[in-house]
């Protein structure tokens, strides 16, 4: 049996990106989910595949892994002269054949040598109950200067899919029977032999649930998620700056068959001020003078971000082009405190 080739499933390149990937997996694993193809058996097995291909590729150490099996193998006939499994070298032959590693024999405990290499063992059999972790979600929050600046509380609205309020992510439909899927025994995942070696996949009769559904709930059509609106609070900190981002934990997209949600990701961007403008914790503006007084010397007033007003002196002589410095006036963060400068512009 050949290796399969995971890049083609995900239909991305060899040299594909982790971001790649994952956007690859997530539009694939909609389409081919068995809740949307309900009875149809091809999209059942499109979506292990899928899964499968996402597990080893997602995760840099087994994607090694894998572009080696690939390289050096592609199937059952490894060639085990100049294969090497991470640490694990050909030591020569034993009595009567046998063949093998520094630490194990190959014969006697063969199947576990993908589940080392992937990772896909133990850990994968006594705790995995889904595929995949939810997605997270990137959000674009625009907020006042001040607010920016002072930093405060805001509050937005996203419409994405969250726990069905129906069935409480369960998937099934209210009262309804759940059973114990007989093929994993509830575990979620199966051993599939692969000539002489073990893989852990996902169990193609519960799809990695562990259970299975007899009667789907009427809303999520028992994906367990629904989608609908929900308004956030988010506290904005003092200071925050263009691009920054804000994570809201488990706030992303719901896990499928019941992993943890991923994070939401808000990003802000500050509306530019009709009079101020930043420049790291620094703060500029320009104020406008006649020739009079600029020419005999004013005291005016001056608007700082921090919402007071501040009488600045204005020397006799000035000339346009002057800047003045009011000193721990700019924006506070970390500790540190910028400047406000003020540039004198004269009206001809």
């Amino acid at each position: 049996m050949g290796v399969k080739d995971y890049y083609k499933i995900l239909g991305v390149s060899e040299n594909a990106s982790q971001d790649e990937i994952k956007q690859a997996f997530r539009r694939l694993a909609k389409m081919y989910h068995p809740d949307a193809n309900p009875g149809n058996k091809e999209a059942e097995e499109k979506f292990k595949d899928i899964q499968e291909a996402h597990e080893i590729l997602s995760n840099p150490q087994k994607r090694e892994k894998y572009d080696q099996m690939r390289k050096f193998g592609t199937g059952a006939n490894f060639d085990f002269n100049n294969f090497n499994f991470g640490g694990f070298h050909r030591k020569g032959c034993q009595g009567g054949g046998g063949f093998s590693f520094e630490g194990f024999d190959i014969f006697s405990d063969l199947g576990d040598v993908f589940s080392q290499i992937f990772d896909i063992g133990q850990r994968t059999r006594k705790s995995r109950r889904g595929p995949t972790k939810g997605d997270d979600i990137r959000v674009n929050l625009t907020i006042p200067f001040e607010l920016a600046i002072n930093g405060g509380k805001t509050s937005f609205s996203v419409e994405k899919e969250k726990v069905c309020p129906v069935c409480s992510g369960g998937g099934a439909k209210p009262g309804s029977r759940v059973e114990t899927c007989p093929e994993c025994n509830g575990r979620g995942t199966v051993v599939i032999g692969y000539g002489g070696f073990g893989v852990s996949r996902p169990c193609p009769r519960c799809y990695g649930r562990g259970h299975i559904i007899h009667n789907p709930c009427d809303r999520c059509h028992g994906r367990g998620v629904a989608k609908g609106k929900r308004t956030y609070s988010v506290k904005i900190p003092k200071g925050i700056d263009e691009m920054e981002e804000i994570r809201l934990r488990g706030e992303g997209e719901p896990g499928i068959g019941g992993a943890p949600p991923g994070d939401m990701i808000v990003r802000i961007h500050v509306q530019p001020h009709h009079f101020f403008k930043r420049e790291g914790n620094d703060i500029t503006c320009e104020i406008y003078l006649d020739k009079d007084q600029a020419a005999r010397g004013a005291t005016v007033k001056v608007k700082t971000v921090h919402g007071s007003k501040i009488k600045l002196k204005i020397p006799p002589g000035t000339h346009d082009g002057s800047t003045f410095r009011l000193s721990g006036m700019g924006i506070k963060r970390n500790g540190r405190e910028g400047d406000q400068y003020i540039t004198v512009r004269v009206k001809e």
